[in-house]
């Protein structure tokens, strides 16, 4: 369970619930039972006297005087109505009392138990809405703090970039606050016009480049010189590109190079952050984009870094929703790509792009482009 979400509460059991339904026929059984037990026991008693008043003494010896008590076929009367109706038919209707209750503590344990997981369900889905827009604010904020460092120490006119890169920033803030009164969500806008790659990709790694430096990273543009997709939402895509960006500035090497790519293979478009990090083993390819899951590397400096562990997952969803897929791949030591693919038209086929695993690419085509910028 995330961190910060409340525990369920313990499932309503049908036997429990049985029980309880049925103690109130227990109880009126017993009660019966015991009544009938003591009127029986006040039964017997009379019996036995009436069998004692067949002694009688006749002059000066005892003789047995055989009377006809007609009184003790009434009492022994008595005693089977009380044995059947008080002992006997309070047992028996237990049973079907005890088949009813079953099925009724069956029926109300399924409604009750589907409330209480509707209920769990839906705080677990606020708290993930709730990281995912604390992620996606804090993502800006960091950007915007650092350009805006950058260009209180500049004295010439490269301050307005850095600037410009904290106002695109603040943008995407706005944006994100948006979705969540609009949406309570990250939304996508799927009837967005044509975009050009090649500027989200700019745009992107001008938020970038401030704390990249501060980092003694150097990000790089390289690729197309355009590339149009009809129908995308820039916003969205930057998001997902500018994720990928983070985590390569976070863990990229100081002196190291991540280089931003892009361009088009068949009839999808693809933009692609490489980094010379740390890596990933293959084996932990499928899990780097769960939701909450921390590399080897990001875990011993989490609580400093601030990472949660989402950047991946919702570059993923905000992909997905368009229809993209998204691809990585990397060996331990011999640092990272992560790849998104947006198709051009109805006609692409993920196939084409990522391999059956869902994970990897099927094609590299950042191996073979030049630097452009």
């Amino acid at each position: 369970m995330s961190r910060g979400t409340t525990s369920s509460a313990m499932p309503l059991r049908r036997p429990t619930l049985a029980l309880l339904l049925i103690s109130p026929a227990l109880l009126v059984v017993t009660f019966a039972v015991a009544l009938s037990l003591i009127a029986l026991s006040h039964l017997e008693p009379g019996t036995q006297a009436s069998a004692q008043a067949g002694l009688a003494r006749v002059g000066e010896d005892l003789a047995l005087v055989i009377v006809t008590d007609e009184g003790g076929s009434d009492t022994a009367g008595t005693r089977d109505l009380v044995v059947k109706w008080g002992v006997v038919g309070p047992v028996v209707a237990l049973a079907p009392a005890a088949v009813v209750a079953w099925l009724l503590a069956g029926r109300v344990s399924r409604m009750a138990n589907s409330a209480q997981t509707e209920v769990t369900t839906a705080g677990e889905e606020r708290q993930r809405r709730l990281e995912e827009v604390v992620h996606e604010l804090r993502t800006p904020l960091a950007v915007m703090g650092a350009n805006l460092e950058l260009a209180a120490d500049q004295t010439d006119s490269s301050a307005a970039g850095y600037i410009e890169a904290a106002r695109r920033a603040a943008d995407r803030m706005t944006r994100t606050v948006d979705d969540l009164a609009g949406h309570g969500r990250l939304a996508v806008e799927h009837d967005g016009g044509p975009i050009d790659l090649a500027s989200v990709a700019e745009a992107v790694a001008a938020e970038h480049i401030g704390p990249g430096r501060a980092r003694g990273v150097h990000v790089m543009l390289k690729g197309a010189a355009s590339v149009t997709i009809p129908a995308a939402d820039p916003a969205a895509i930057r998001t997902a590109a500018g994720n990928f960006l983070n985590n390569a500035v976070r863990l990229a090497p100081r002196g190291s190079a991540i280089v931003i790519d892009w361009g088009e293979h068949g009839c999808w478009a693809w933009l692609a952050v490489t980094d010379e990090g740390p890596g990933l083993a293959p084996h932990l390819h499928v899990r780097a984009f769960e939701r909450g899951w921390r590399g080897p590397h990001d875990r011993d400096r989490s609580e400093m870094s601030g990472t949660a562990g989402l950047g991946l997952t919702i570059a993923r969803q905000l992909t997905e929703a368009q229809g993209g897929v998204v691809t990585v791949e990397s060996e331990e030591g011999g640092g990272a790509t992560f790849s998104l693919w947006i198709p051009l038209g109805p006609e692409a086929d993920p196939r084409a792009v990522v391999a059956p695993d869902g994970i990897h690419p099927e094609a590299q085509p950042w191996r073979s482009s030049t630097v452009t910028t």
